[in-house]
């Protein structure tokens, strides 16, 4: 949406200029060659980057013009948006990005401070004794485990026996025919009471086995946290990587705070080769760019909204088909502004290799004329005449138009001339010479038979 029109066409547009609007945003014209490509951010570096820069300096404001968008381009790209009742649109950066590298950056210095304690502790050194009472804990706790576990394999084995013999005794009083039913139930309760202390004994055995070996895990731990109270090379391991992880968090906090601020939108910049500029053609209204609205307003053409020309004026012209052997770059032409009938010496610079059709409907090659000093910006636009010199004549000489030059079959030339009374004309033999403007030098074989004045005839 083109929400601020450019200036009129032919107007100076200065560098720092806004140049128009779109969607509320600015546009501004800047000098420099990069084109550009891409949006400058806080944090990004390049050519363009110092581009942008060195406009910022000619304009009054002050950044490092080191091709690195840091702080000292933050403030200065602030203060030129400011300066044309902008603001700068902020850069992706979000302030939780910046929260969460705070914080990442105190847990590291927290984890450091450890590291750094655990160092000092290590330095001063422990107690041997209390190194010596953990191994002896340990050695005690491996002790007890065994124990344990001799104890519970004599229970299980006890309790088994103790139950093979109740079996026994059961499967007897069954097998016994004279036993009676309280003895065969005796012997069943003894087989069920075999069974129970075999269950108990394994339980037993096994709960006083884990018991053991948990304490064996405890003595092991105390053991090692006493040895490591004296590892000094293990605590500076960890101290060097404590120092390593609070860097990289500040580094990383860095980068997040340095690529946090104003950002320079790539459609919010133009760059010009030469400032300042002028305006050769604008939207003059405005409106939607592209498709119509809704409403059936008309649409901004989204192809041309400003055309600008940067630069000395040069002069835009033509040569004719049939005339481009006449003409060679570098050549002295003449510009004549026929208002103020001034003229202006120039050189032709340019010439296409290839005619094409003018708005006339002739062919032509397009060319280009530099004048030898800069023309008035007020010519901006207007017509020259263009004179271009490619031959001339010492002095004055007898001229025909080119259609009255013909040839005869033996291929000398000739023109008729139309002698006063005559009916007929009479053929004059000739040498052509020069010619511009539809005219050609004639030099008569015998000049009494052609004269200024003379009659001839065109078209035969």
């Amino acid at each position: 949406m083109v929400t601020r029109v450019p200036p009129v066409v032919g107007s100076e547009v200065a560098e720092g200029s806004v140049l128009l609007g779109v969607s509320g945003r600015p546009v501004f014209v800047l000098q420099g060659d990069v084109p550009v490509y891409r949006s400058l951010r806080p944090g990004m570096s390049g050519a363009d980057v110092a581009q942008l820069q060195s406009a910022l300096v000619r304009l009054g404001f002050a950044p490092d013009v080191s091709g690195v968008f840091g702080e000292a381009t933050k403030v200065a790209v602030t203060q030129f948006y400011a300066a044309a009742g902008f603001e700068p649109i902020p850069s992706v950066t979000s302030a939780a990005d910046v929260s969460a590298a705070e914080q990442a950056l105190r847990q590291a210095d927290a984890a450091l401070t450890a590291a750094a304690d655990a160092l000092v502790k290590a330095r001063a050194g422990g107690s041997g004794s209390v190194v010596a009472a953990a191994q002896a804990g340990l050695n005690q706790a491996n002790r007890a485990l065994v124990d344990a576990q001799a104890s519970r394999d004599e229970a299980v084995k006890n309790a088994q026996v103790a139950l093979t013999n109740a079996q026994h005794a059961y499967d007897a009083v069954v097998a016994d025919p004279g036993s009676s039913q309280a003895d065969r139930d005796a012997a069943l309760a003894g087989l069920v009471q075999a069974q129970t202390g075999l269950t108990a004994a394994t339980r037993r055995g096994d709960d006083a086995v884990a018991a053991a070996s948990d304490q064996v895990r405890v003595a092991s731990l105390q053991l090692t946290e006493a040895k490591k109270a004296n590892d000094v090379p293990a605590a500076l391991t960890a101290r060097d990587n404590a120092v390593a992880a609070r860097d990289a968090a500040a580094l990383g906090l860095m980068a997040v705070v340095s690529a946090t601020g104003p950002t320079v939108a790539q459609g919010e910049m133009v760059f010009i080769p030469a400032a300042p500029a002028r305006v050769q053609s604008a939207v003059t209204s405005l409106g939607p760019i592209g498709a119509p609205p809704a409403s059936g307003a008309p649409a901004v053409d989204a192809s041309a909204l400003v055309t600008l020309a940067a630069g000395d004026l040069v002069v835009s012209t033509a040569v004719r088909a049939g005339d481009e052997g006449l003409v060679r770059v570098g050549m002295t032409v003449e510009l004549l502004d026929e208002t103020t009938n001034t003229r202006y010496p120039a050189k032709l610079s340019t010439i296409a290799d290839t005619p094409t059709v003018d708005a006339s409907g002739s062919l032509s090659r397009a060319a280009t004329v530099v004048p030898d000093t800069p023309l008035p910006a007020s010519l901006a636009g207007t017509n020259l005449r263009v004179t271009i010199t490619a031959a001339a004549s010492e002095g004055e000489v007898l001229v025909v138009p080119l259609s009255a030059v013909s040839s005869t079959a033996g291929g000398a030339t000739r023109v008729s001339v139309l002698e006063p009374g005559a009916v007929d004309p009479v053929d004059v033999p000739v040498t052509p010479g020069i010619s511009a403007d539809g005219f050609v030098a004639v030099t008569p074989a015998d000049p009494v038979r052609l004269k200024p004045g003379d009659l001839v005839v065109v078209g035969r």
